[in-house]
């Protein structure tokens, strides 16, 4: 089969999970703003700016999306079909979660039900709604793309944050596995790397914790715009990982297959060489001196 190649955006169908706010809503916004068909936006909530997006434009519609849900990703499909007559053309897996205390975290490990939550949303859901993209890309003999979103992070490790590294580790590892699906059935899988970016995934105690206001970050259109050309340009083919760091930028590279240098720009690195335990590592210190007796009082 031919690969995708140029994939405009105009008159496509567009299914995003996590679009509700970031880094997505973004990317929603830019889709509508190039003639997309439709775009079907799902998620559990929506900010100020992403429900003013859908009042202003007529091609975009919400769908209420739990992630961690398989049957409400196979809908966000159904939707775009009776919405827009057609089943999307480009799947979007950017609903996510940064290992918050009180819901998914592997230091405070909060969950009892057999799973992590960071898990389901950020490595599992990718997964699925990627095979769904597939079937239904393929049962109609169409050329489409996928596009999960990974992190920086996934190139690296930090020890704040172990679940959330591992998902992005798995979504790296997992499109550069899916290469050979653009050539063998005509649909490009590929992701972007952002390095730190400035937004609701980071909430008051995760910025305090790695000290966000002293690191360079990026905008979610930064990122959006990123992956506008992941989609749209052909030059970039099956199993591209689009690092985006800020330094100079924001500065792009695509990841190679085999080893890469670390990442410019200063938004990954906690540690700060003047602490034994550097700050960010601290809370995670913390738990584990208390599980062993040891916390000061």
């Amino acid at each position: 089969m031919e690969l995708v190649g140029d994939f405009p955006i105009k008159d496509k169908v567009v299914a995003v999970t996590g679009g509700g706010s970031g880094i997505c809503a973004a990317f929603v916004k830019r889709c509508a703003d190039l003639g997309a068909k439709g775009v079907v936006n799902g998620d559990l909530r929506m900010t100020p700016d992403a429900e003013k997006l859908l009042k202003d434009s007529p091609n975009v519609v919400f769908q209420k999306t739990d992630a961690t849900n398989w049957a409400d990703l196979q809908n966000l499909i159904t939707v775009a079909k009776e919405k827009f007559g057609s089943t999307p053309d480009i799947y979007v897996a950017g609903a996510g979660i940064f290992e918050p205390p009180k819901v998914s975290s592997f230091w405070h490990d909060p969950e009892q039900d057999n799973r992590y939550r960071t898990v389901e949303i950020n490595l599992n859901h990718p997964l699925k709604f990627t095979r769904m993209a597939m079937r239904a890309l393929v049962s109609e003999d169409r050329k489409g793309v996928v596009l999960p979103i990974a992190s920086v992070g996934g190139i690296a490790g930090t020890y704040h944050c172990p679940l959330y590294i591992a998902t992005k580790h798995g979504i790296i590892g997992f499109v550069k596995s899916m290469k050979l699906a653009e050539k063998y059935e005509g649909v490009k899988i590929v992701t972007v790397c952002p390095g730190a970016v400035d937004s609701g995934l980071w909430d008051k105690d995760k910025r305090e914790q790695v000290n966000f206001s002293a690191m360079e970050s990026l905008k979610p259109d930064d990122i959006a715009r990123v992956m506008i050309d992941l989609v749209q340009e052909g030059k970039y083919v099956g199993g591209t990982c689009m690092e985006v760091m800020p330094r100079d930028g924001p500065k792009t590279r695509v990841i190679p297959e085999w080893n890469i240098d670390p990442p410019k720009g200063g938004s990954t690195s906690l540690v700060d060489g003047t602490n034994e335990i550097p700050p960010a590592f601290r809370e995670a210190k913390r738990v584990m001196d208390a599980e062993r007796g040891t916390a000061k009082k």
